[in-house]
């Protein structure tokens, strides 16, 4: 009696232990996203409207962030280099993919999971029905899988590609050492990014407008008083 409750009380404070570790691990996840994603969006926004680039508005929206990601990379590419490049296009289309093929896979899972509560409810049911009510949308989501790999792998290659370019139109002395960490680290990244917002080291110096001097008029000029 005194070995079983005992085993009780282990379970009890083991449970307790648990939650508590779950939900401080929870806060601090909670709490590094909110950090992510101000620093992200502050760098993003300040480099944009520094350099003149339309939306920077768009640093601050999830998904459409990468426009601006890819837009200031297209302007280093186009003033330093002299090339034309459409990352900004691409990586909101590779997005924009990401996410349908996420919600179509969520979407089929839904409906496989109401299917089986329906027919569990409704009775009558046998192993076979059930296994064949599971396999459809289960070889759905499987076939889903590979080009949501593919596009993921694409839109990670032409991300770090314009993190690179950022990175070295703000300080190219460190845009590989950036890079990599970004690339093995990624909650180092928008840390790299806000503190490097407001740096222009790889960029070319910009070409300031002549101060217009209006002429002086004659009678003006404390000579002919």
């Amino acid at each position: 009696m005194t070995e079983m409750y005992e085993f009780e009380r282990f379970l009890e404070e083991y449970m307790e232990y648990g939650l508590g570790m779950g939900l401080l691990s929870n806060f601090w996840s909670v709490g590094l996203s909110i950090a992510t994603y101000v620093l992200t969006g502050l760098a993003l926004y300040t480099l944009a409207k520094r350099r003149g680039i339309q939306k920077a508005w768009l640093s601050w929206v999830p998904v459409l962030n990468c426009w601006i990601l890819g837009s200031l990379s297209d302007q280093y590419r186009y003033v330093v280099k002299g090339e034309v490049k459409n990352k900004r296009k691409a990586l909101l289309i590779l997005n924009i993919i990401t996410w349908a093929i996420s919600v179509a896979m969520v979407v089929v899972a839904v409906g496989m999971l109401i299917g089986i509560v329906g027919a569990a409810m409704g009775g009558g049911i046998n192993e076979d029905a059930m296994l064949e009510m599971v396999m459809g949308p289960v070889l759905g989501i499987l076939g889903l899988c590979l080009p949501l790999m593919g596009v993921g792998i694409a839109t990670a290659v032409i991300r770090y590609m314009a993190l690179y370019d950022v990175y070295t139109s703000c300080t190219p002395q460190n845009n590989v050492v950036f890079l990599v960490l970004s690339i093995l680290f990624s909650v180092t990244e928008p840390f790299f990014l806000f503190f490097t917002r407001n740096k222009d080291d790889g960029m070319p110096p910009r070409k300031q407008e002549p101060v217009y001097e209006a002429p002086q008029e004659p009678w003006s000029n404390t000579e002919y008083l």
